[in-house]
């Protein structure tokens, strides 16, 4: 009995985030510099002889969760060889609406692990391609391009997107770079994790489509930042890459109405006063995580002083790899 497990990490974009959002890709190209962490959605797949295909979810506590998480698994499988006699199991360290790309990792795990079972893996573009259509088309969820990409290669990615396709390209960054890079960051969530994106994406692709001079002109912007600050990693300038977040995200926060709130408005107002250059709201809005930066050596004052105020970040590391699947040794 064939038992195939899968993950795929989740992913934090610094910049650039909305440029990969349909039509603008098509209508002038866009960019985003994001990077994986050691938070996951995961799959498993395994024989089972009893007819059909059943799909679990156990790490949801709400009706409407595990529906949405069943109907993105059964979409994945509609697409797979895989028609009979498996049980597909799919969970996520992030919850649904975290900003973090949950959705479209578990997609790509999922689809990982039904590949790999049935003995048809994809190749790493053809995977991303995938779950992009599974996403958008079969799931008709409405949404940029570039979580797919990430979970699939894995790693910090600075990812352009043109009417011709996509093409991801790794940074090689300094080791010292990652590391005061890294500890210059805080991740704290919202007052309101679990939010929904839809509605806000609706209003961008509408106001894109039409070309809206002000919407056009944020979007502009915010990819001339992607450029800015994969150029200020590269060159170890992290001093830099605080006024680009903040710069990125006042530009991010008036694409749209719902893109921020008062709680998450206070909430990043009150890091800034306690000490962080810049931060940003991970994901389309409306809720989920805000990704704080602070000088290295005024990070530890920082995370006191929000704990201090009932405010508690949550850890996390980057990591190298994309979507894995393999035969259980278990």
């Amino acid at each position: 009995m064939r038992t195939i497990h899968a993950r795929a990490p989740l992913r934090i974009s610094f910049a650039g985030g909305g440029t990969d959002v349909p039509p603008y890709p098509e209508l002038v190209g866009g960019a985003v510099l994001s990077a994986t962490i050691d938070w996951y959605a995961y799959a498993t797949v395994a024989a089972s002889d009893v007819e059909g295909v059943h799909i679990h979810s156990l790490d949801v506590d709400t009706a409407m969760a595990l529906s949405g998480r069943k109907e993105l698994a059964q979409v994945v499988l509609d697409d797979t060889a895989v028609h009979s006699g498996a049980e597909v199991t799919i969970s996520c360290d992030a919850p649904p609406g975290s900003g973090l790309g949950s959705s479209s990792s578990l997609i790509v795990a999922a689809a990982a692990a039904l590949d790999e079972f049935a003995g048809t893996p994809s190749s790493p573009y053809d995977l991303a391609e995938r779950a992009v259509r599974l996403e958008r088309e079969g799931l008709g969820v409405p949404g940029g391009l570039q979580d797919q990409y990430a979970a699939v290669f894995g790693g910090f990615n600075f990812i352009e997107f043109h009417a011709e396709g996509v093409l991801v390209n790794p940074l090689r960054l300094r080791r010292d770079v990652l590391a005061e890079f890294h500890g210059s960051l805080v991740l704290v969530p919202t007052p309101n994790v679990g939010r929904r994106s839809s509605g806000i994406l609706a209003r961008q692709i509408d106001q894109t489509t039409r070309r809206a001079d002000d919407t056009m002109a944020r979007l502009d912007r915010i990819k001339v930042l992607a450029v800015e600050m994969k150029t200020a990693l590269l060159r170890g300038d992290v001093a830099a890459i605080g006024d680009v977040l903040h710069e990125s995200w006042m530009a991010k926060r008036g694409l749209t109405a719902g893109i921020t709130t008062d709680g998450i408005d206070s909430l990043y107002d009150h890091a800034r006063a306690l000490g962080a250059v810049g931060g940003k709201l991970l994901g389309a809005g409306g809720g989920g995580y805000i990704l704080l930066m602070v000088p290295f050596e005024r990070r530890g004052a920082l995370v006191g002083s929000l704990r201090a105020g009932g405010i508690q970040p949550v850890g996390f590391s980057f990591t190298k790899h994309g979507v894995q699947a393999w035969r259980s040794l278990g």
